[in-house]
């Protein structure tokens, strides 16, 4: 039976803080493998947040799982390389191309997708699989013993369990760790907008930048010093998302308030970049901006009782609009739902609960160092490393031109195999495999678990599990 259908012998009651992405997600894993669960939020409604977001392979492969297919070809685009532009002159400096062959063997597709659409995907099929999701519910307190959510208006609300997936300021992590997670400003903001393609019609440069080639379905980013912008065609073609990266020195009014419903008018930003680009961000009247902190990632995840654990940005917090952002909390809804559709006893929550730590810790620490030096690439000032950089994505462009040879794509496969080849479900169902089942012929040889038992620390973040190729195709 798949992972995805199978529901466990003990269904219990879940709370879930946050209705992003991870809430959502986690909702509905949770519910296919037969918990009860309500997700409590505090915004009005449903998030409607601009722009865009990747979904690579690592990240497809669960969706297309999860029965998520046709809405991914309706919605999603395939993407398959970056051109690198200068944000200064509008030269090309290069290309990172990743060869199709080698993604497939990864499992499934590079997709990109509005924010909305794969937000809307995910609170359809939650409502749909029996969620319970509230808006305009502030959780004030959580508590593990009984597990259960203070409301801002005096409201308690009992569960089995509580997990907090409210973000990096999140009001579950304070209560497992004791204290509110640090921050530190990077010193960027992130500047997101929405431009229609149809209001581009009169600009032939525009029009084509923004277009969807599917013989060349890539994407540009402008790069410069300490900023860069990134966008890419969604909604089946129909929109361009914008994403531009800005140092806080040079706009005006910052401020200390922070968070996806700051709109920040177009005059207020310092775009002075190459005359096309220029032009593409003029469009926009507003922006919406959210800014970068460096955060660290919780030391503990789930409390001694196993009744409140963390997920997604409230365990493992990862700067927003990069590439794999909304992956990884989709790899934590699969995980959780894999590990809790094993649930038979009330004693194997705190043990399931550790499992859950053990299994992302690893894979969530190894990303956020590739995506932190990631901006070290694309903010690279004037000087040597610079031009070491664009001179290496030149010859990645001249060299794919050319064609590529079996050292040339083994090169690719080994630097993305561990990235994009990994299966949340895999590494789950390996767990179990492995150590679950070890504990549960404990139990049944014995007749208790032993007082001494704890689950094996057993996947670190090398360990890299693959999954059949899925292609999207209409």
């Amino acid at each position: 039976m798949s992972p995805s259908k199978r529901r466990a012998p003990l269904g219990i009651d879940f709370i879930i803080v946050g209705a992003g992405v991870a809430g959502l997600a986690s909702a509905f894993r949770l519910c296919q493998a037969g918990h009860r669960v309500r997700v409590l939020d505090k915004a009005s409604g449903p998030n409607r947040r601009a722009g865009g977001t990747h979904l690579p392979p690592n990240a497809t492969k669960v969706l297309v799982d999860w029965g998520f297919k046709d809405e991914l070809l309706k919605h999603a685009l395939s993407t398959r390389a970056s051109t690198f532009i200068s944000i200064d002159t509008g030269d090309v400096i290069g290309c990172l191309e990743w060869k199709e062959d080698v993604l497939q063997e990864t499992g499934a597709d590079y997709m990109v997708i509005r924010y909305r659409d794969l937000y809307d995907m995910l609170y359809r099929a939650a409502v749909n699989a029996g969620a319970r999701i509230t808006y305009g519910a502030t959780v004030t307190k959580v508590h593990a013993n009984p597990p259960r959510a203070e409301l801002q208006d005096g409201t308690v609300l009992e569960a089995d369990m509580v997990i907090g997936a409210d973000g990096p300021r999140s009001i579950v992590r304070e209560a497992v760790v004791g204290w509110p997670c640090e921050e530190v400003p990077e010193g960027h903001s992130a500047y997101v907008a929405i431009i229609p393609r149809d209001v581009l019609q009169n600009d032939p440069e525009l029009s084509d930048l923004t277009r969807f080639h599917e013989n060349r379905p890539d994407y540009p980013i402008w790069t410069g010093d300490s900023r860069h912008v990134i966008a890419f065609t969604v909604a089946g073609g129909t929109e361009f998302a914008v994403h531009a990266f800005l140092p806080d020195s040079e706009v005006d009014g910052i401020g200390d308030h922070d968070g996806w419903d700051v709109i920040v008018p177009r005059e207020r930003l310092p775009f002075h970049f190459e005359p096309k680009l220029q032009r593409l961000l003029d469009i926009p009247a507003t922006y919406q901006r959210v800014r970068l902190f460096q955060r660290e990632c919780a030391e503990e995840w789930t409390d001694e009782s196993g009744r409140l654990l963390l997920m997604g940005e409230a365990a493992h917090p990862l700067y927003p609009c990069v590439l794999q952002s909304c992956s990884m909390q989709i790899e934590d809804a699969e995980v959780l739902g894999t590990l809790f559709s094993r649930l038979r006893a009330w004693d194997q929550l705190p043990h399931l609960a550790e499992a859950f730590q053990e299994l992302r810790e690893p894979r969530t620490r190894a990303i956020y160092a590739k995506e932190t030096k990631a901006f070290d690439t694309v903010w690279v000032g004037p000087g040597p490393q610079r031009e070491a950089r664009d001179q290496a994505l030149h010859g990645m462009m001249v060299e794919g031109h050319k064609g590529w040879d079996e050292t040339k794509m083994r090169w690719q496969w080994d630097e993305i195999c561990e990235v994009f080849g990994y299966n949340a479900r895999d590494a789950a169902e390996d767990w179990w495999v492995m150590w679950g089942m070890l504990r549960e012929r404990s139990i049944t040889r014995e007749g208790h678990c032993p007082s001494n038992y704890t689950v094996p620390f057993c996947m670190g973040a090398t360990v890299t599990h693959y999954a059949e190729p899925v292609v999207l195709r209409n």
